[in-house]
This record gives structure tokens, sequence and C-alpha cells, in this order.
């Protein structure tokens, strides 16, 4: 059975496709006022008259401008939800947004968003796996410590009730203006993504499975919550430490250790 949360996710993103087309500049030349009958018209006049420039193509300015926009519609969504409540974070914290409130059944829960290229073989078959595995975790941070509240975090770890992932599935065309196509928009309880492979080389991310099909599915490489857990944080001797992880450690020692005699 979903949770109220998961199934209200589903709904909002249903059909969910970004419409972003192009970064707007300012100046162009051309004779004023512009009028438009609609706002596929609008972008057309825009285009010719030199004033929408195709989005970015570097992947994680992409994954930005797409997430931003995710996240404002259902932030919006939300809004108009009698007994919802959301807080979105920053572009650089976790979660994306946070939602409480009756309409969930109490409690705070995160809502991560992320975006995901599909990898696309040079023989033009179907793609059936992502470019790179997606980001679900700092491992070595409020992960592995879920009692802390880190800098990046909106509170402890530990103090959601429920943890959601939406993906946004796209192919990358760098022939369209907007540069994205094919759009699918999953949505799962993170772990049920989680692969037991990192996402980076270089960083301690916790990486999702590859395969297409197993994340539309939510089949990942573990069968249970607990297996994810027990997996990644008895994998703690591979991380490594994380100079803010021990100021914090430090700091609530000295809260319990007691005053001198």
């Amino acid at each position: 059975m979903l949770s109220p949360l998961l199934e209200w996710l589903r709904e909002q993103t249903a059909g969910w496709r970004p419409s972003v087309v192009g970064v707007f500049r300012e100046d162009a030349l051309h004779e004023w006022p512009l009028i438009a009958s609609s706002a596929s018209d609008l972008r057309r006049q825009l285009t010719e008259h030199g004033h929408l420039l195709p989005l970015p193509s570097e992947p994680a300015a992409l994954a930005n401008v797409m997430e931003i926009e995710l996240r404002q519609h259902l932030a919006e969504a939300a809004a108009l939800t009698p007994g919802a409540e959301v807080a979105a974070g920053t572009e650089r914290s976790y979660p994306d947004l946070e939602l409480s409130g009756d309409a969930f059944g109490g409690g705070f829960r995160a809502v991560d968003i992320k975006c995901a290229r599909r990898k696309i073989s040079p023989s033009g078959r179907t793609p059936t796996t992502l470019s790179n595995r997606i980001a679900l975790y700092t491992g070595n941070t409020y992960f592995l410590w879920p009692q802390l509240k880190f800098g990046g975090i909106m509170r402890p770890f530990e103090q959601y009730e429920e943890l959601i992932s939406i993906v946004v599935i796209y192919t990358y065309r760098p022939e369209l203006p907007q540069r994205i196509a094919d759009v699918q928009v999953v949505v799962h309880e993170t772990w049920r993504l989680a692969s037991r492979g990192r996402a980076s080389a270089t960083r301690e991310y916790i990486g999702s499975v590859r395969q297409i099909e197993q994340l539309l599915a939510g089949t990942g490489d573990f069968e249970t919550a607990d297996d994810f857990y027990a997996y990644w944080r008895h994998s703690t001797r591979n991380w490594k430490k994380s100079p803010e992880a021990e100021k914090l450690l430090r700091q609530a020692l000295g809260r319990r250790s007691p005053p001198p005699a």
C-alpha cells in the first residue's frame, strides 16, 4: 500500500514535463510592442528575434534547470493541498523539499529530485541504462551519523519519517534548444533505487542502479530497507573521514561529559 505522500507525488508528477525551453536574453533588435497569440507563438518570436538562447548542455547545469522547475511545481501543488505544508531547500542542501502536515500523516518527510541522462549507444539502439549512477545520499556525513545536524541538511536525517526520490529520466538532444526529450518521471522510496556501488570514484556518494528498468520498477540491489542501511552503514571503513562529522561528534561528546569537579 502506498503512503499518502508517495501517492500524492506520483499524482503530481504524472505527465510532468519541463517547460523551460531556453535562456532569456534581454537585448535584441526588433520593433516594440511584441504581440503573441499563444505560448508557442511567443517562443517562436523570442527565438527569431534573438531573445531566447538554448539551455546549457552541461549535465549538471541542465539538471539544475529541471530540478528548479519541478520543485516549484510541487511547492505550488502543496500550497493548494489541504493539510499540506512544504519547505524548500537550497540548490546545495538535502532534501530539495521537506513536506509535512496532516495530509501526509504528520512528521517531516524528505523529497529529493534527481535528473538522469540515458546512455546513448553509438549504434543508436534503444537506451537501457543511465550515463551515470545517481547520487542518492552523502555517505560519510548525515547518512552515516543520522542523529547529527549537518550544515547541508534541513534537520538530522533520523528525524525524517519518509525518504523519497523523484528521478527525471531524459534523453539528451543537443540539436534541440531545450536539449531534453523523452522525459519519464519515477517516484520511489530512495532505498529502492540504491545499488551497492558508489556514484563517484572521488566523492562519498551512495549510487543508484543504472538499469532503467530497475529504476522504473523500484527494484534496486536491496530486498528491504534494513538490508540497504545495514550494507551502507557497515561499509564505513571505505568512507573518507568527514571533518564536519568529527567536529559535530566532539561537540556532542562535550555536551554529555560531566562538568569538572
